[in-house]
């Protein structure tokens, strides 16, 4: 499919939005098609987005910077984008980017509106229909060309050097851009990983935080903790619940059979990788177990034993946190993961397994003490 189909309606509820609903591939062959539709409808006064995605099954990297793009702009004119009914292979994109903490995501246009006018401080009520294509009103002012907004410099807020973490901001009514100065980059004040001792909350959908952006400095909301890419300046961090933000580690990827030469050097792996995550041996010998006990159970149930079968491991070490993703092929494992890994299930009580987009299994699991 190398088309998009749009069909684009006012909704009155809200003044100058518009429901944009997309079918196709947003990808380097339609991009174009997509960016300058969107552009358009911006010229013509719609400041606010309420994107139906239920028809777009594919979106590459070049598309998700689109996105992102617009949302950035409809925000600088008072405006938001707000997503609704997205695929589920576009949402396994998202959460594996952890572009969920950028993204509005609801399931209705009523949900996505009501947040758009709550973002602007109203409610949305019985407001005059989104002007006509013919007639463009004047556009809210924008900010002059290349400059971004500023936060004051402070006493309270100096400068944090290049190696120190960010300090997750306080909450805020509507999102914050990207603060950036010419030639440097200012970041929030920063403390011990990231926060000051007893200020540090961690987020949840209960309570969501605002964090910053080690690296640029760039804000916004999140409801849980875990491993994000900024998506301004795509920089990866780890929103950690004990020590609030710190820079995530490079994830080491292996790709290994089953034969016992790979399992010797997955343990010595595995070992390198505790030991960066801050664990010591008893650790290391209760989660080298649990894991014996996963790449067992894979060998059976995805490749019947078959020893030169390879599958890809994952490890994202992080402060006392060392998550392990496996990537398997063969037969979809389904149902309950303590069925199969009662033991690693003890060790790792967040253990989970999914299908993998394109075949195979994934199983995803932490190691926290």
């Amino acid at each position: 499919m190398t088309d998009l189909r749009f069909d684009i309606t006012p909704i009155d509820a809200l003044a100058n939005t518009a429901r944009v609903v997309v079918e196709g591939a947003i990808d380097a062959t339609t991009v174009i098609s997509f960016e300058s539709q969107l552009k358009q409808l911006q010229e013509d006064g719609y400041t606010n987005f309420v994107l139906d995605m239920q028809g777009i099954k594919y979106v590459n990297s070049t598309g998700l910077g689109s996105l992102v793009a617009t949302a950035d702009n409809l925000e600088k004119v008072g405006g938001g984008l707000a997503l609704i009914r997205v695929h589920p292979k576009v949402k396994v994109v998202f959460d594996m980017l952890g572009l969920n903490s950028f993204f509005r995501i609801f399931t209705n246009e009523d949900e996505a509106v009501n947040f758009l006018a709550s973002s602007k401080g109203g409610e949305a009520a019985a407001a005059p229909a989104a002007p006509a294509r013919q007639a463009p009103p004047p556009q809210p002012q924008r900010p002059p060309t290349g400059q971004f907004q500023q936060r004051p410099p402070t006493s309270q807020q100096p400068m944090a050097p290049q190696q120190q973490y960010a300090q997750p901001a306080r909450p805020q009514t509507a999102p914050v851009q990207a603060r950036r100065q010419t030639g440097a980059v200012q970041r929030p004040p920063t403390g011990q990983y990231g926060a000051p001792a007893g200020q540090w909350i961690p987020p949840s959908r209960d309570n969501p935080q605002v964090v910053a952006c080690p690296n640029c400095g760039a804000s916004f909301k999140v409801s849980q903790t875990g491993r994000y890419k900024c998506p301004s300046c795509a920089t990866a961090f780890v929103v950690d619940p004990q020590f609030g933000v710190e820079l995530a580690p490079a994830t080491s990827q292996l790709t290994l059979a089953f034969t016992p030469e790979c399992r010797e050097g997955f343990n010595l792996y595995l070992g390198s990788m505790c030991r960066r995550a801050g664990y010591g041996e008893p650790d290391y010998n209760q989660l080298k177990q649990g894991l014996e006990q996963i790449l067992q159970g894979v060998l059976q149930n995805c490749y019947q034993g078959r020893i030169y079968e390879s599958y890809a491991v994952a490890f994202l070490p992080a402060r006392r946190n060392l998550q392990i993703k496996f990537i398997v092929a063969g037969p979809t494992m389904q149902g309950d993961p303590r069925a199969y890994f009662p033991m690693a299930a003890q060790i790792m009580p967040d253990l989970a397994m999914r299908p993998h987009p394109k075949g195979g299994t994934v199983v995803v699991m932490s190691f926290r003490r």
